[in-house]
């Protein structure tokens, strides 16, 4: 019985995938068979076959990941907000608290990247006061003057994606300390002490006034 070619290519593609230096030999058996072998002594009268080396294929690195991997970082870098605004306390705004107390309030759209690591960061005067998620910050014990407030959202790296415009707002805190050598009127013009000094209060301090004195009797 013959071997058909196609038969044969498989044989010969099977040898040389096992050992690329096999030889194949082919003969007849008894019954006047086609045989194959890596033999020469399988079979009388074997003849070597001759098998073309099949070429060695070296895989390349896929072109896709590259491109993926600048696609990605072009979606980092893409800035994701729209808005970012302080609404509390208005550009300008006096705020009076003795205690030196500051809410700010701000908002931002879309919603804040909190799982990607994104942050609010405020300054007051260039000074970082908070660093967090929320969007309101409480401020105690400022100084008396005109400050100036910021609010930026950072990345991980530390990069600006989106800033607020800054707002101004000035803070009165109201004292009524007195130096030593001032002494305290006697609600008749004078000092009732010894001192001589003398203490102004903020002209918007409302003072209390005492009532006229009663008319005297003749």
């Amino acid at each position: 019985m013959r071997i058909s070619l196609a038969i044969f290519s498989v044989i010969c593609i099977l040898f040389c995938a096992g050992n690329a230096q096999a030889e194949i030999y082919t003969c007849k058996d008894a019954k006047g068979n086609t045989v194959y072998t890596d033999s020469p002594g399988g079979c009388a009268n074997a003849e070597e076959v001759e098998v073309d080396t099949l070429p060695t294929l070296i895989p390349t690195k896929p072109l896709a990941s590259s491109s993926s991997n600048r696609s990605t970082k072009k979606e980092e870098d893409k800035n994701p907000y729209t808005e970012l605004v302080i609404t509390s306390p208005s550009n300008e705004a006096t705020i009076r608290d003795n205690q030196g107390n500051l809410t700010i309030n701000f908002r931002v759209a879309p919603a804040l990247q909190s799982r990607k690591g994104h942050k609010y960061v405020v300054t007051l005067d260039g000074a970082e006061v908070y660093s967090g998620t929320s969007t309101i910050t409480a401020l105690k014990n400022v100084d008396r003057g005109t400050h100036s407030i910021s609010v930026k959202i950072v990345d991980t790296s530390g990069s600006t994606k989106i800033s607020a415009t800054p707002v101004k707002v000035t803070l009165q805190r109201y004292s009524a300390l007195l130096n030593s050598d001032i002494a305290p009127s006697d609600g008749n013009g004078g000092d009732a002490g010894t001192g001589n000094g003398s203490f102004n209060f903020p002209s918007n301090t409302k003072l209390p006034t005492r009532p006229p004195p009663p008319p005297t009797s003749n």
